[in-house]
């Protein structure tokens, strides 16, 4: 009886590293999409809010300069917002009550 147990505890075992190695599989690919959409969201966004003349191949100098500002604000944003989760995320952190609105 004793070796039925070992081997039902090295299946479970088993059976768990697969589970474990395909949860990693689907958060990596969504970990992935979100990243392409984030991509091609703030793409189109920067895009349409700066670019405003279809006449040359490149970009003009304002509108380059428009495109360079719209992606450091969002970088700015989302540093800050990763930055302030990982601060509430964080159970050892006794200075979050700091932050609560």
């Amino acid at each position: 009886m004793d070796a039925a147990a070992a081997a039902a505890a090295a299946t479970a075992a088993g059976d768990e590293e697969q589970d474990q190695a395909r949860m990693d599989a689907i958060a990596d690919g969504l970990q992935t999409r979100d990243a392409m959409r984030l991509y091609n969201w703030l793409t189109q966004r920067c895009f349409s809010d700066c670019v405003v003349s279809f006449y040359r191949r490149a970009l003009g100098k304002r509108e380059e300069e428009c495109v360079r500002s719209c992606i450091r604000k969002y970088q700015l944003l989302s540093t800050a917002s990763a930055t302030r989760f990982a601060h509430f995320a964080d159970p050892n952190n006794s200075s979050s009550a700091a932050f609560d609105d």
